[in-house]
């Protein structure tokens, strides 16, 4: 559990109203959804720093059910910016 602190203290940070968009994200690195979108762009309330920053430490927490995946997704966001 220690190791996921990091992780949930920065998809909780503030703005705390934009936990949703980390939460919907890491759903996406794991692949419960098919793309990293949410209702009114809600997706769009954190950057893509601080959506890099929830990959590297749910890596590092060890909560990324197929880090292929993940890695391949994150490759796919960076490329393509937080557009979506």
């Amino acid at each position: 559990m220690g190791a996921t602190v990091p992780l949930s203290r920065t998809i909780f940070e503030a703005p705390t109203s934009g936990y949703k968009a980390g939460i919907a994200f890491l759903a996406w690195l794991n692949g419960r959804q098919p793309y990293f979108s949410m209702l009114a762009g809600f997706h769009r309330r954190r950057s893509a720093a601080h959506l890099t920053r929830v990959f590297e430490l749910a890596a590092a927490a060890g909560v990324l059910a197929d880090p292929d995946l993940a890695v391949e997704r994150m490759g796919r966001y960076l490329a393509d910016g937080p557009r979506w």
